[in-house]
């Protein structure tokens, strides 16, 4: 049985992956280094020193923003590492909170495909192997491992003394996602195995606030989930108390792939659906109804064009992005309709609002209250904070 680790960071190892040398001690392990684009040999029959010993040459302390391997290369590594091919091969999680690491783990989800069986006709047929992911680093998302190793206090021992000797100065890095916390050098490592489906929605889930959310069809659920409909619900019954669909068009910045967009066509507003991520865009054209344009405008277009005067521009759940909230004195609209969770909300939207005189607030209403919710079917789950709606009205206007 061949076992391969890919790892982003040749430290990764020692942090993350101590109990998986410890299940291979008498077999030969791979290591995958994705920063390295190279791989090392750790044999079997070493101690879990040596073995980590002969991968303290590929650490590099330094930043965190090399490009990082399609999968092209990561499968190229893997073949190049591996033959026959690998049977087992651990990786990050596609849903750890550093996001270069989730994208690695990623990225070896998807270039596991070389190994996939080829047609039942070729005599050379191979299994696919198993990829395994560890759990890794999430304050927000809770994975639910199939395994857990809690290492022995020899092994703790030495990670530690690798970390101190071999990668002390990540314990001070000014890196986020390099820095070494006592969190990021688990006593229990944990670990889940996810197909690729799986894999490409908790990346999506992840990268939520970049252009890669897209690589997932509808990845916060909005489809799917009690409580987003529940939420999309009650945004549009609230949209309709403050305007009619006859007072003119509404604008819906971010319309991401449609869901609210749609309930608002069905009753009856013409909606100018505004997405600039290309693939949200897509398949909000591809699904819109009757009565709706779809745009690629961002908040930034709109409000520097000035050209699409409505009865209100939506803004809901996507001041998230440290849009300057100036631009909304630029909208060509007396009416915005702003949903936020609350923390959001006092943090950046009610300081901002002291300190204007062109907006006031005409309703403050609780869209959803936060509830705990599975996603990536049971795979995982996570507090979903709620949404808070907030009516602004422009100074002079009245209803």
């Amino acid at each position: 049985m061949t076992a391969v680790i890919a790892v982003l960071h040749a430290e990764d190892v020692a942090l993350e992956f101590v109990s998986v040398l410890r299940d291979h001690a008498d077999q030969d392990v791979l290591v995958v280094v994705g920063q390295a684009r190279t791989s090392v040999t750790l044999p079997g029959g070493l101690s879990l020193r040596e073995r980590l010993e002969l991968l303290g040459p590929l650490v590099e302390p330094g930043g965190n923003t090399a490009e990082l391997p399609v999968p092209a290369d990561v499968a190229a590594l893997l073949g190049e590492a591996s033959a026959p091919a690998p049977d087992e091969i651990w990786t990050h999680s596609p849903a750890d909170h550093r996001i270069r690491r989730a994208r690695f783990g990623w990225i070896v989800s998807r270039a596991v495909s070389p190994f996939s069986p080829p047609p039942a006709s070729s005599p050379s047929s191979l299994s696919s192997p198993a990829v395994t992911c560890s759990v890794g680093d999430n304050p927000f998302l809770q994975t639910i491992a199939s395994t857990a190793s809690a290492i022995t206090a020899a092994e703790a021992e030495a990670k530690i003394e690798f970390i101190n000797r071999r990668a002390g100065e990540l314990l001070r890095s000014r890196v986020a996602d390099r820095l070494v916390t006592t969190d990021r050098v688990p006593a229990v490592e944990r670990f889940f195995t996810a197909s690729a489906a799986q894999a490409n929605r908790l990346y999506a889930l992840t990268s939520s606030l970049g252009d890669d959310a897209a690589v997932a069809d509808d990845p916060w659920e909005f489809g799917l989930s009690a409580y987003e409909a529940a939420r999309l619900d009650a945004t549009a019954a609230w949209t309709a108390r403050w305007c009619s669909p006859q007072d003119g068009p509404i604008v819906e910045v971010g319309a991401c792939q449609g869901e609210l967009t749609r309930r608002l066509s069905g009753k009856g507003y013409r909606v100018q659906a505004t997405e600039p991520n290309a693939g949200f865009r897509a398949r909000l054209a591809e699904r819109a109804e009757p009565g709706v344009e779809v745009l690629p405008d961002s908040l930034e277009d709109l409000a520097d064009h000035g050209e699409r005067q409505a009865a209100a521009y939506l803004l809901v759940e996507m001041l998230y992005y440290d849009q300057d909230l100036a631009l909304l004195d630029r909208l060509p609209t007396d009416l915005l309709l702003v949903a936020l969770e609350s923390g959001q909300l006092n943090e950046r939207i009610w300081p901002w609002l002291r300190e204007q005189s062109t907006w006031r607030v005409a309703e403050r209403v609780e869209l959803a209250p936060p509830t705990l919710e599975s996603v990536c079917d049971g795979l995982a789950y996570l507090r979903k904070r709620g949404s808070r709606g907030l009516v602004l009205a422009r100074a002079g206007w009245r209803r």
